[in-house]
C-alpha cells in the first residue's frame, strides 16, 4: 500500500462525527436498568405492639381485649399485637359518675418512658362504643403511613398532688345497698284483682343481687249468694336473688306468709292459712340518678300449698290457675358511690381530644 493511500485512510479515520464502533448490548441494558426510576411500590411499614387492657371493678360487663384487638386489626388491616414487641400499650376501662364509663390509655417505648396517652370518655354507658373509640385513637398513633407525631406525655405537676390523687379511679365498694317501695297489682292470688303494697331492701353487686320484701295484698272482697261478702288479705316474705344485664334483669323467689279470710253475713269455714309460692321474676330498671332508680317487673306466682275459701255447705272460692302480679318499685341506694373521683380534674393538654 502507498504512503498516500495510508494517509487517506488515517483521515477518514479521524474524521469527526463517524462512531468507532458500537459496546456490547449487555452494557445498554444494564445502564437502562440503573438509570431508570424504581417504580415497584415497597410494602407500607407495619406497627408491632404489647397489649395490657383491664377492666376496674364495676365495668366486668364491658367488652374484652378481643373486641379491641379485632377492631384495631381492622382499622389497620393486620394484628399489631405482638408479645415481643418493643412498644407497649396500656389501657384501662373504669367508671365515672352516674353514667359514664371512662379509658385511660398510654403508650410505652422499651425503655418504659411514656410516648402518647389519650382519655376517653362514654357518657351513655356504652362500654363497647368506648372501645372502639379506643381502637380509633392507638389505630392513629399506631399507623406510621399517618405521620402523626404521638403527644407528648403530661409531665407531673408537684406543687399540685391533691389533683393528681383526685383524677385516679377509686375501688368501688362492694355490695351496695338499696331500699326501695313497690306498688303492685295482684291477680289470680285471691278472689279477686286487688293492689298491693312492697318494701324491698337488697344487696347489690355489679351483675348480682339478693333481696329480702316484705308484700301485703289489701283485702279482696267478693260477693257470693246475694248480699253475702267475703273479704281476703294475705301478707307474706319474699326471698329474691337476682342476676343483671345491664338494665335487664331475672330473678327468683320464694314466698311464705299467711292468708286470712272473713265473711259478712256468711260463716267460713276455718281453712289452712300457710301461704308458700315460688316462680320467677323479670324486668328492666331505669336509672334517674346516681342514687335513684325505678323497677317495672312482673312475677309468676306458683302456689306450692292448698288455696280456697270455703263455708259450711260448699266451696265458695279455689285458684284455678298461677297467679300473678305486675309492680313498680322505685329503689334508693344507700351506699355511697366510690368508683369516681370526688372531683373532676380536667386532662393535660394533648391527652384530653378523643380521636
Amino acid at each position: 500500500m502507498s504512503a498516500a493511500s495510508s494517509g487517506n485512510t488515517g483521515a477518514r479515520a479521524a474524521t469527526p462525527g463517524r462512531p468507532r464502533g458500537r459496546g456490547p448490548a449487555w452494557l445498554v441494558a444494564a445502564a437502562a436498568v440503573l438509570l431508570a426510576p424504581w417504580r415497584a411500590g415497597a410494602a407500607p411499614p407495619r406497627a408491632a405492639v404489647q397489649l395490657e387492657y383491664r377492666r376496674a371493678p364495676g365495668t366486668e360487663r364491658c367488652p374484652d381485649e378481643g373486641l379491641l384487638r379485632e377492631e384495631m386489626a381492622r382499622q389497620l388491616g393486620y394484628d399489631p399485637v405482638e408479645p415481643d414487641a418493643d412498644l407497649q400499650a396500656k389501657a384501662l376501662v373504669f367508671r365515672g359518675p352516674g353514667r359514664e364509663v371512662h379509658a385511660a390509655m398510654e403508650l410505652h417505648d422499651a425503655e418504659g418512658s411514656i410516648t402518647w396517652s389519650r382519655h376517653l370518655v362514654a357518657y351513655n354507658d356504652d362500654c363497647r362504643e368506648l372501645v372502639m373509640n379506643m381502637a380509633l385513637s392507638l389505630r392513629v398513633a399506631l399507623d406510621p403511613s399517618l405521620n402523626v407525631q404521638p403527644a407528648p406525655a403530661p409531665l407531673p405537676e408537684p406543687a399540685r398532688p391533691a389533683e393528681a390523687a383526685a383524677s385516679a379511679p377509686v375501688q368501688p365498694a362492694w355490695p351496695r345497698i338499696s331500699v326501695g317501695l313497690a306498688g303492685v297489682v295482684v291477680f289470680g292470688n285471691l278472689p279477686d284483682t286487688t293492689a298491693g303494697t312492697a318494701l324491698h331492701v337488697a344487696l347489690r353487686y355489679p351483675s348480682f343481687s339478693l333481696g329480702l320484701e316484705g308484700n301485703v295484698h289489701w283485702p279482696s272482697t267478693a260477693q257470693v249468694d246475694g248480699d253475702k261478702l267475703v273479704s281476703t288479705w294475705f301478707a307474706a316474705a319474699n326471698a329474691i336473688p337476682c342476676s343483671q344485664i345491664r338494665r335487664l334483669f331475672a330473678c327468683a323467689f320464694v314466698s311464705i306468709g299467711v292468708v286470712k279470710s272473713s265473711g259478712i253475713h256468711i260463716e267460713l269455714v276455718n281453712t289452712p292459712s300457710l301461704w308458700l309460692a315460688t316462680g320467677p321474676r323479670v324486668g328492666v330498671e331505669m336509672p334517674l340518678s346516681d342514687r335513684i332508680s325505678v323497677q317495672l317487673y312482673g312475677d309468676l306466682v306458683l302456689r306450692l300449698t292448698e288455696l280456697r275459701i270455703e263455708s259450711l255447705s260448699r266451696v265458695l272460692w279455689t285458684p284455678r290457675a298461677p297467679g300473678g302480679l305486675v309492680g313498680l318499685r322505685v329503689d334508693v341506694n344507700l351506699s355511697p358511690r366510690r368508683d369516681a373521683p370526688a372531683r373532676r380534674v380536667p386532662p393535660a393538654r394533648g391527652t384530653g381530644a378523643p380521636h
